[in-house]
């Protein structure tokens, strides 16, 4: 039986685009960006309420969430209720017409057509009060859709509810950016177990997590900065993060605002120096 990604432990990777500049297609599915899982076979990614939902999982990404709060702009148009409610006055008249005809409709016959043997006389009056309902409920027709067109379809925001609140949508991008290029950094150190670790089909994932919840050292020396890593819970994650460890060394990058060239290695026991 196939694998699906959620079982092989992968992770979907997610692009951001700068604003002004377009996704490669129209389609949401097709923006995403085609990664390689740890196994190297290529997979699609999936989509981005995929990605929160796998954040909220593992990154509690609502509970480290901004919920802060910004008055909104009172001039911003919104759709009227009330325009809402003269549709719907609108389908009762129609509904009160058609029903007032049909039993205008009914009742002629009966009128038109005694019984035999017994004289009838149809006045103006009869016929006045068998279309007496239709008459009233065109009325009402009428006035409900005059009503209609007179009212706005949208309105100030500050006359519907002039203490609107919105949520800061800055400070949200900005954390929804941090965690998505965390989710990135993620899938990247899981590849790179490709061939190192032999269960990186089903727990290149978890392995990477525990590493990043590790406890070590932080040692600054000539023209280096030394993080010492302590060892996991198994000796084969330990070696497999060791592999990993040259590679991030072998990568030769800097600490941020400094000259310092980033080493990693893994401690022998926990808690040595």
């Amino acid at each position: 039986m196939p694998r699906t990604p959620q079982q092989d432990g992968r992770r979907p990777r997610i692009r951001l685009f700068p604003p002004g500049q377009p996704a490669p297609s129209s389609s949401l599915a097709a923006a995403q960006a085609r990664v390689r899982s740890p196994t190297g076979t290529r997979f699609s990614c999936q989509t981005i309420e995929n990605y929160f939902r796998y954040a909220r999982t593992h990154f509690a990404l609502d509970a480290l969430d901004s919920y802060a709060a910004a008055p909104d702009d009172p001039d911003r148009l919104v759709p009227s209720p009330a325009k809402k409610a003269a549709a719907a006055r609108i389908r009762r008249a129609e509904a009160a017409v058609e029903a007032a005809g049909a039993e205008r409709d009914a009742r002629l016959p009966e009128l038109r057509s005694p019984a035999p043997g017994q004289p009838v006389t149809i006045t103006n009056q009869m016929l006045n009060a068998l279309t007496a309902p239709v008459e009233t409920a065109c009325a009402e027709l009428g006035a409900a859709q005059a009503a209609a067109a007179a009212t706005p379809a949208r309105i100030r925001l500050g006359e519907l509810a002039p203490d609107m609140m919105h949520l800061d949508a800055e400070t949200k991008q900005i954390t929804h950016a941090i965690r998505m290029a965390a989710c990135n950094a993620e899938t990247t150190l899981a590849r790179a177990l490709d061939g190192h670790y032999a269960r990186a089909r089903d727990e290149a994932y978890a392995l990477i997590r525990e590493a990043l919840t590790i406890s070590g050292d932080i040692c600054p020396g000539p023209g280096q900065l030394l993080v010492r890593l302590d060892p996991l819970t198994a000796p084969r994650r330990t070696q497999a993060l060791a592999v990993l460890c040259d590679q991030l060394s072998a990568a030769g990058a800097c600490y941020p605002g400094t000259d310092l060239i980033l080493r990693y290695e893994i401690k022998d026991h926990i808690g040595t120096a």
